[in-house]
């Protein structure tokens, strides 16, 4: 019954985790640069932002926002005082920073997507290119030695089973998500599910720890995790339009 909890609770936990890492992304950072160019913000999903004005910084705000936020959760978990609360920022720091590094990768190789509108114009735009990809590439083997040193070692279950759940829970709520996405459920292949997918850093890192990760049953967090998946789904999914 404990071993059943404890993966209630790890799912509720990679549910929060993710949710939080693509409101960083979308509304934070994308929404945010949105109103503080003095636009309105037309559309909000799980995979998308539309503003009524264009400017390279509010595409650019979301990934910039996603890794500030995910070294604050770097920094939190050093602290955490309790095991779930620590699981939890370590998830999040693992969502949030793949993401929007992989993200470099992504916009380097295949001229789109965020960085690659953040760099749009400068020239010479293949050196720009080239340099986006080579340093998301060196930045994702940094982020991995930067979630190895905060790893959420305890007493319970194994690390690669803690990273492998948490990594397919993040996978399968974003392809829910984006079975809504108001652009069509090809949102899912194209937009969803590479999101979630770049955090492949964390079951490849947690593959390699020998030391176990303990999940304290918790139905609060089993609670806090079901509202922020239906929440993700089923209002995120669809979106929200702005006036």
């Amino acid at each position: 019954m404990n071993r059943t909890a404890s993966v209630l609770t790890l799912i509720a936990i990679a549910c929060a985790a993710y949710a939080v890492a693509d409101l960083t992304h979308e509304t934070l950072g994308h929404g945010g640069a949105c109103l503080a160019s003095g636009g309105r913000v037309l559309l909000v999903d799980t995979t998308f932002e539309d503003c009524s004005v264009r400017s390279r910084w509010i595409d650019g705000a979301g990934p910039l926002v996603g890794i500030a936020v995910a070294l604050l959760a770097w920094l939190g978990a050093r602290n955490a005082k309790t095991a779930n609360w620590r699981a939890f920022l370590v998830l999040l720091f693992a969502d949030a920073m793949f993401w929007n590094i992989g993200y470099l990768i992504k916009s380097g190789i295949a001229w789109a997507g965020d960085w690659h509108f953040l760099t749009e114009g400068l020239e010479p735009a293949n050196v720009w290119h080239i340099g986006l990809a080579v340093a998301g590439i060196a930045l994702y083997f940094a982020a991995m030695r930067m979630l190895a040193y905060i790893w959420p070692a305890g007493r319970g279950m194994p690390s690669g089973q803690f990273a492998i759940m948490a990594y397919l829970t993040a996978a399968i709520l974003s392809a829910a998500a984006g079975f809504f996405d108001p652009r069509g459920p090809h949102a899912i292949l194209s937009d969803a599910l590479p999101s979630s997918l770049a955090a492949i850093g964390l079951p490849l890192v947690g593959l390699r720890q020998r030391a176990e990760v303990g999940i304290a049953p918790s139905p609060a967090w089993i609670v806090a995790g079901a509202i922020s998946a239906v929440v993700f789904v089923a209002i995120l999914g669809p979106g929200i339009r702005g006036g």
